[in-house]
């Protein structure tokens, strides 16, 4: 039985997918204007699973920016969700756009491409936490047709949703706070402490130590991933112990890479990782506007 023209169609739409960008430039110059058109929206999928970063532009037409720091950020979440690395950290200044790449895109991005993973985020406080989960939902409830996934109807609060049809979803909860339910594939940590003051107090960094080691490292699966993102506020914050810790533990030496932006602090990967990249001077590029950042 000869094939429809809708199932030529979709072979040749499943075999674009599979071609280099030269061969997909070649094939849809010889394309129908109706191929074409499909064409792009598979070119817009392609794009979006490519990194955080390009679903961000897919979506906004380009209004969400990107820089170089924002590019290792992307790195770091690749590399987690394609097992390369399982223990990250990023630490780099306030008001450079951090919380929203890899708090609020990246989750998206991951929830998009793995629908049946689960992600768990914890902030300082439990509203932070919340804020970026609730713009989580919101933007799968704004772009679900175009992402390909959808929220659960009986599942939808901003600090706990679940995936339709699929075993992924969020949960979000302060330092300090308990994680219930199912475990994490990936487990973000974005500024364990609210700011200098808090990290100035001792009772503070032992709440936030406690908390990682009795609660959040027990609620992850066994090939989950942890990523700690921070400003570096004191040398005995939650990042300094978790690097002092590997160290005493002799989890092995640190590998080190420079990045080649032009700001104060580092961006790199906790030790017992299988790479580790600790920028020890800089890591945002000096003209990122701080109005970028949520």
């Amino acid at each position: 039985m000869a094939a429809s023209a809708s199932d030529r169609e979709r072979a040749v739409l499943a075999r674009y997918r599979t071609l280099s960008g030269e061969q997909r430039r070649q094939l849809a110059a010889r394309a129908s204007a109706r191929m074409r058109a499909q064409l792009l929206g598979v070119e817009r999928h392609i794009a979006m699973d490519r990194s955080p970063g390009a679903l961000a532009a897919v979506l906004t037409e380009r209004r969400e920016m990107q820089a170089r720091h924002l590019n290792l950020i992307d790195t770091a979440w690749i590399d987690m969700a394609e097992g390369r690395q399982d223990r990250v950290m990023l630490t780099m200044p306030p008001r450079h756009g951090k919380s929203r790449r890899a708090s609020c895109w990246a989750p998206l991005w991951y929830l998009r491409k793995y629908p049946d993973r689960r992600i768990m985020i914890a902030s300082y406080s439990a509203d932070l936490a919340d804020d970026h989960g609730r713009w989580i939902r919101d933007a799968i409830d704004s772009w679900g047709d175009q992402l390909g996934v959808h929220l659960s109807p009986g599942s939808k609060a901003a600090n706990r949703f679940d995936i339709a049809g699929h075993e992924g979803g969020l949960l979000a909860a302060g330092i300090g706070g308990g994680l219930t339910g199912r475990g994490a594939t990936i487990a973000l940590v974005d500024d364990p402490v609210k700011d200098m003051t808090d990290a100035g107090s001792p009772t503070m960094r032992k709440r936030a130590w406690d908390w990682w080691q009795s609660v959040l490292q027990t609620r992850m699966e066994p090939d989950g991933a942890i990523c700690v993102i921070q400003t570096r506020w004191h040398e005995d914050d939650l990042a300094g112990r978790i690097i002092a810790d590997a160290e005493a533990n002799e989890s092995g030496p640190l590998s080190t890479s420079r990045s080649p932006a032009r700001r104060r602090e580092g961006c790199g990967l906790a030790p017992g990782s299988t790479r580790t990249v600790r920028a020890s001077s800089r890591s945002a590029d000096s003209t990122w506007p701080a109005s970028s950042s949520p």
